[in-house]
């Protein structure tokens, strides 16, 4: 390989002054002539000014192309029209956040010469580092994705969209896949919905028996570093924290295609940052519940709420089946048996602050001890 054609693809919404940092970050790199670098950007129902702007910034960029039409985003999610864009001669997508940018002046180099050096290793998925969770080893490793997933972790690899690069053809069977149907709603409190991750199912479908690699290199990160009140508001209209639970149906569905093997898995693959996927999940919504509880006049919402809670935990036991060593399923059915159990009580107390006091803080203050440390690899 001596010339690579590179895509950045981007879906942006109601992010104007994100996208122009983002874009910022791009146009300083620094990068040989030997790397062909290309901007496909999508937008479709911002309000904010974004369509004005990628009209003319196509005026001025030749590298740059745009879906800029108005659609409903309830009927095709904003990936779907990026991923129609995307021209034919391209090699690699690097898919990237609209609120993330490039995090140095030599990130595209780098990229290139990892692709450059490990050309003649099939490879169809990279990962690289977000800034501050790489020990900036520079490190490559190099295995099956479904391995590198099994030993850094499924969201390590597969979660942060501005962490992966994909073939091509790869990235259109993935985004393909997942964007034909987007639910983010419940329509009653049994439903099943689009888990917060239908990206990371999709890349495992298609490259889990493919070569990957993992760069521990930071060359992407946030533009903020804490959760801004913006994408708090859109997690909560997106309903971000039950579909973290429907990871669970990915993984389950994986291994009805036969392409994950059920007992295969290791506590490792459901890393979430520094926690467990299901600690991560009891953590949030036993630390919200009695907030929410005492805000709510309706009893019938609280009620609702209490039963998507119960059954999300039960959708939590399920993993065990997942699990490969029999001490680990153990474990986490205790701790997820015991949730539920906790629940019960405190609903059957009329929502006791004592019961609050004495079995929620005490779980929750017991579950956010990390288990992982914050970089993702550690030598």
């Amino acid at each position: 390989m001596k010339t690579l054609k590179l895509a950045i693809a981007i879906p942006t919404y109601n992010r104007l002054s994100k996208l122009k940092q983002l874009l910022k970050s791009i146009d300083t790199q620094n990068y040989c002539k030997d790397l062909e670098l290309y901007l496909f950007v999508s937008n479709i129902a911002s309000t904010d000014g974004t369509g004005e702007f990628l009209e003319n910034e196509k005026k001025k960029r030749k590298n740059l192309t745009i879906y800029n039409q108005p659609q409903d985003q309830t009927l095709k999610p904003n990936i779907f029209y990026l991923n129609k864009i995307i021209s034919s001669d391209i090699q690699w997508v690097w898919f990237m956040g609209d609120d993330d940018k490039l995090s140095e002046k030599e990130s595209l180099q780098k990229v290139y010469e990892c692709l450059k050096t490990n050309s003649t290793k099939n490879l169809e998925f990279v990962c690289v580092c977000e800034k501050r969770r790489s020990m900036n080893t520079s490190k490559v490793f190099i295995d099956k994705v479904f391995n590198l997933c099994n030993k850094f972790g499924y969201h390590e690899m597969l979660g942060w969209i501005s962490g992966i690069i994909l073939k091509k053809q790869t990235f259109q069977k993935v985004f393909d896949d997942f964007a034909q149907s987007v639910k983010t709603q419940y329509q009653n409190f049994d439903d099943s919905i689009t888990s917060a991750y239908p990206h990371s199912a999709s890349i495992l479908k298609y490259t889990h028996n493919k070569n990957g690699l993992f760069y521990d290199i930071g060359l992407v990160e946030p533009q903020d570093t804490f959760q801004t009140i913006e994408t708090q508001k859109r997690w909560v209209e997106e309903n971000m924290v039950w579909r973290y639970f429907h990871v669970i149906d990915d993984i389950e569905n994986l291994i009805n295609l036969n392409i994950l093997k059920p007992n295969s898995l290791s506590l490792s693959f459901f890393r979430y940052h520094t926690y467990y996927l299901w600690d991560h999940l009891i953590f949030l919504t036993f630390k919200r519940l009695p907030k929410y509880i005492h805000s709510s006049d309706d009893i019938e919402d609280v009620n609702n709420y209490i039963r998507i809670l119960t059954n999300n935990l039960c959708r939590l036991l399920k993993t065990e089946n997942f699990l490969r060593d029999v001490k680990d399923k153990k474990d986490l059915a205790l701790k997820i048996t015991m949730c539920i159990n906790y629940l019960q009580i405190y609903v059957s107390n009329n929502f006791s602050e004592e019961i609050r006091v004495n079995l929620f803080d005490n779980l929750t203050n017991l579950i956010q001890i990390p288990n992982f440390p914050f970089q993702i690899y550690l030598e």
